[in-house]
């Protein structure tokens, strides 16, 4: 995989970043819809007031954002995975996309392990995920994390007639596989 070259940060998006979300979501799903769960027409019917109110969710939910330059690149998310005290130890991981400009550069690691440290610095001891087949990219990226499969709901989608599979993947924190630091070229 070909890392960052160009300067990139990493923050929480808020309220004031919903037309560049939409904007992303929108370019990601007329890439390939499969990924996202619904379909380009359905993506246009989402409203900025919503994706407001969305990045707006109190923490410990958070939606992170990879940034080159001005321009978002790449999204992470968690949510709890229910409003009760006694679910409050897992998250559920959503809205991990990249723009297909900027694929196979390190930037989905970058924000995906963001968005799972806030998690763990938040007490939680479980992250959960789907992903909608077929995604090889979205489950190798996952598995080198230290996600493992746990099941799969077949037919989880429907897209312009066709049904899609989510498989679903959990990691426990003591299972992250952090990413290790760059190495200087030549040393082991």
């Amino acid at each position: 995989m070909n890392q960052v070259a160009e300067p990139f940060e990493i923050r929480r998006l808020g309220a004031d970043d919903a037309a560049a979300f939409s904007a992303l979501r929108q370019e990601v799903t007329r890439d390939n819809p499969v990924p996202m769960g619904l379909t380009f027409e359905e993506e246009l019917t989402r409203t900025l007031d919503a994706f407001r109110a969305q990045l707006s969710s109190p923490l410990p939910n958070a939606m992170f954002g990879c940034l080159l330059g001005n321009e978002l690149a790449a999204t992470a998310a968690v949510s709890r995975a229910g409003q009760f005290p006694s679910s409050h130890h897992k998250m559920v991981m959503w809205g991990v996309f990249t723009s297909p400009r900027y694929r196979r550069r390190g930037l989905s690691r970058q924000v995906v392990d963001t968005a799972l440290q806030h998690a763990f610095d938040h007490g939680v001891n479980r992250v959960n995920l789907q992903v909608y087949l077929p995604n090889e990219p979205a489950i190798a990226l996952y598995k080198a994390i230290g996600f493992v499969e746990y099941g799969v709901e077949s037919d989880a989608v429907c897209l312009d007639g066709y049904y899609h599979d989510g498989l679903h993947m959990t990691l426990v924190r003591a299972k992250h596989n952090k990413p290790r630091p760059p190495t200087a070229p030549g040393s082991s």
